[in-house]
């Protein structure tokens, strides 16, 4: 696969356009000089006279009338975007990675946790994988740490292709993806038999090369499945079970799938190998 440019982009946002303390003087000064001489013009062309302090008491009615307007479209608003946008940012950072823009451990949690409990209040079974790519390592050591970046965004990219809307493809850390598959199905056997298959599609679309500056890899990887259903379970137990299956993929040589065997309406029993 030959990357658009061979390029990735690590920021989502570009500069805020947050007004400097500069700026903002400026430009509150520029409105008032302006609004006052037209002011001025204006009450030296008029065709009456008021006594000195009337025209002044005027004059500070009419600047403020006129200018508050104008340092609010030119001033404040400018303020209140580039703040809205700014935190808009700090809470986009802080529940996605910045590499790869996927969901992050914490709003995984967030996600996983909630739909554990949709399935306690309308049984249904999903799925957990944690997918790891075998050999990163040396992809790192041996292309360098831009390459290894560019292997996990086009993971994570075909993670996403390969998911519905109502899923989710989280980046775990390091070299470890989690595919949360959303209510399979309401039989334990259908939804089990849908994940497996899920499960081999990714392995088999992760495993594509990837190619850019001339050069290719083939990624392998290994992914640990924890079947999700109405039985009590924490978000992070749910993940340790994925990642045990996982595990038990890479010490047989990795490139495969396990599913963490269990009774998913209460308790679960030692992992399997699926078929």
């Amino acid at each position: 696969m030959l990357l658009p440019d061979e390029r990735t982009e690590r920021d989502e946002y570009s500069d805020a356009g947050v007004l400097s303390v500069r700026q903002v003087v400026l430009r509150i000064s520029l409105i008032i000089m302006l609004v006052e001489a037209a002011i001025m013009v204006m009450l030296a062309v008029a065709p009456f006279k008021v006594h000195a302090l009337t025209e002044t008491v005027v004059d500070a009615v009419l600047l403020g009338l006129i200018s508050i307007p104008w340092i609010y479209l030119w001033v404040v608003r400018p303020f209140i975007t580039a703040h809205d946008h700014l935190l808009r940012q700090v809470t986009h950072l802080a529940y996605h990675d910045p590499l790869t823009r996927l969901p992050n451990r914490r709003l995984l949690a967030d996600y996983l946790e909630r739909a554990l409990a949709g399935y306690r209040r309308t049984p249904a079974y999903g799925a957990l994988l944690l997918v790891d790519l075998d050999g990163f390592k040396k992809i790192n050591d041996t292309l360098g740490h831009e390459f290894g970046d560019i292997v996990l965004i086009v993971t994570a990219q075909r993670l996403q292709s390969m998911t519905r809307r109502e899923d989710l493809v989280s980046r775990l850390g390091g070299d470890e993806f989690v595919v949360l598959l959303h209510r399979l199905s309401v039989e334990p056997a259908h939804a089990r038999a849908k994940a497996e298959e899920a499960a081999r599609k990714l392995l088999k679309l992760a495993c594509e090369p990837i190619e850019t500056r001339g050069q290719a890899v083939v990624i392998g990887v290994s992914i640990g499945v924890r079947m999700l259903g109405p039985e009590s379970i924490g978000s992070e137990s749910a993940i340790r079970d994925a990642d045990e299956a996982m595990y038990r993929v890479k010490a047989t040589g990795g490139g495969d799938v396990a599913v963490h065997e269990g009774d998913y309406s209460a308790g679960t029993s030692p992992i399997g190998k699926s078929a």
